[in-house]
């Protein structure tokens, strides 16, 4: 009996070196191989016999194939990819911007609003010069391109974003699906066979945590079955084997927003990709993009209620400059319609504003810009509404849940444009009696460029404008900045996993050895053991 016990612990010997054998190459051959943690084959004691005096040995087993994973590790991990995402999104999306408002190679509005005024400037000298009066619609309608190439190319990257949200969207629902596959086949394989975790399996899944952690902030928990739990928002993506799936919906303002299990979920999602993505778009959307039309609202306004109030070369008055400001609404409603004008420029203060309704039949409209309510009062069909210079109408029937948005903002650009296409009935001179060498109107028009105004916050048109291009340079810089500290935090992180869970050639070649002369020994053990026996049948 115990002659036959060597086959048995030298089988043990061969059968667990080659273990281990198996092992050690699968760690060599995935040294290069992305997120993979190196394993290692455990050795335990086979359950010894008992003789007479004492336990004799009966070779050895292969416990466990250990898997070198860190979860705190990973786990910061997991949360610097969160960082890192939202980082890259942010600098990428600024960064574009600020080639918008690039002012050192003269692609802004600085040199054709200097221009503009200047040339109100030159006029002002010779009040019936053609020539003046031709340089100033001339150099009106470079500024004019100008505003209109700044904003399509604000809207043009806004645009992108918003696709982005899409694109990357689907790519996390193609992620989900794959974890929920494997959390089906880690469960399979763990439950099923119990022999200890599915270490490649995990390897996957916990690559596909990692890119879906760059994409868009989530949290998971693991259950002890093995499957991943993953919910983004609050709101479960992932569970066992199955995933929801995430779908996009355009709101009021045409943005894409994020939807999951029936919710909205986009404000919630402030980390990865997409959470950089959102709040890149939201400040360029209510800073830039809105800080550059009133800007020229605000020119147009001030210019026009100065040049309506002189007279041209050929005694015209009442004349509008720039064309006139109109508004735009967001019509919330599906049984009342909303129509309106400003009716006093000068009360104008270029806020946009919300109309809603309560369950007693009244209206309250609410300035978004001071978040102050400027009008209430009972709902009419057909009776105006009438705050800060503006009227509207609305008819038909509402209910609690409707709203009207109203805005002096929206087209200002699109419709940004020289309204007079005569050279003559430029208002140069501020009485009938002063023509045609009268310049009061055209000083009174050059003061305009150093007076602070309130609906720019107190500043000129120069100052709030070197305020948005500022803004710019410091946000593309924060953003720089971000990247870089979450780019060498995430690359120390990553070192640290490594040291843990990478493969060491040096080591993997030292255990290639040990294991091959553990391999050479059973063999050994069988070959002599097999002589023994021999001797003992030839007795």
């Amino acid at each position: 009996m115990y002659l036959l016990s060597l086959f048995n612990i030298g089988k043990s010997t061969i059968f667990t070196s080659q273990t281990a054998l198996n092992v050690t190459s699968h760690n060599i051959a995935n040294v290069n191989t992305p997120g993979f943690s190196r394993q290692e084959a455990i050795l335990e004691v086979s359950t010894p016999i008992a003789i007479r005096g004492g336990f004799v040995g009966s070779g050895v087993n292969v416990g466990q194939i250990r898997r070198h994973y860190d979860n705190f590790i990973q786990s910061q991990l997991l949360g610097q990819y969160q960082n890192y995402g939202r980082s890259t999104a942010l600098e990428n999306a600024f960064s574009q911007i600020e080639q918008i408002f690039n002012e050192a190679k003269n692609m802004g509005l600085s040199v054709p609003l200097s221009d503009f005024f200047n040339s109100w400037q030159d006029l002002s000298t010779n009040p019936e010069g053609q020539t003046q009066r031709t340089v100033l619609l001339q150099k009106t309608e470079s500024f004019v391109i100008a505003a209109k190439r700044m904003e399509r190319g604000i809207i043009e990257n806004l645009n992108n974003l918003n696709q982005q949200i899409s694109n990357i969207v689907d790519h996390i629902n193609n992620i989900a699906s794959q974890i929920a596959e494997l959390n089906e086949r880690i469960m399979s394989s763990e439950g099923s066979l119990n022999t200890g975790q599915a270490n490649d399996l995990r390897d996957q899944r916990q690559n596909l945590l990692n890119e879906l952690g760059q994409l868009v902030e989530s949290s998971s928990y693991e259950e002890p079955d093995g499957s991943i739990n993953i919910s983004v928002g609050m709101k479960s993506l992932v569970y066992k084997s199955e995933y929801n799936v995430l779908s996009v919906k355009v709101d009021e303002e045409g943005d894409r927003e994020i939807y999951l299990e029936n919710s909205n979920i986009t404000f919630q999602i402030n980390k990865g990709q997409i959470g950089g993505i959102i709040s890149a778009r939201d400040t360029i959307q209510n800073n830039q993009l809105k800080g550059l039309r009133r800007l020229i609202a605000s020119l147009i306004k001030e210019i026009n209620l100065i040049h309506q109030s002189g007279y041209g070369l050929d005694g015209s008055t009442g004349n509008d400059f720039f064309n006139p400001l109109d508004l735009s609404f967001g019509n919330f409603s599906s049984g009342a319609g909303i129509t309106g004008s400003i009716t006093n420029l000068s009360q104008l203060t270029l806020d946009e504003y919300e109309i809603t309704f309560d369950g007693s039949g009244n209206y309250h409209v609410l300035n978004k810009d001071t978040n102050a309510e400027v009008a209430t009062g009972a709902y009419i069909s057909g009776n105006p509404i009438n705050f800060e210079g503006i009227s509207v109408t609305i008819t038909g029937a509402v209910n609690s849940n409707d709203k009207f948005s109203v805005s002096p903002l929206t087209n200002v650009i699109q419709n940004f444009g020289t309204s007079i296409s005569d050279y003559r009935k430029i208002a140069a001179s501020g009485s009938f009696a002063g023509l045609p060498g009268d310049n009061t109107n055209a000083l009174n028009i050059i003061k305009l460029a150093e007076e602070n105004l309130s609906e720019l916050g107190g500043k000129t048109f120069t100052e709030f404008y070197k305020g948005i291009v500022s803004d710019v340079a410091k946000l593309t810089s924060s953003a720089s900045d971000s990247l870089t500290f979450d780019a060498k935090l995430l690359e120390e992180i990553s070192m640290r996993r490594e040291s843990i869970s990478g493969v060491s050639l040096e080591e993997e070649a030292a255990n290639l050895i040990k294991y091959q002369r553990a391999f050479e020994a059973g063999a050994r053990i069988i070959k002599v053991t097999d002589e023994l026996l021999q001797t003992v049948i030839n007795l």
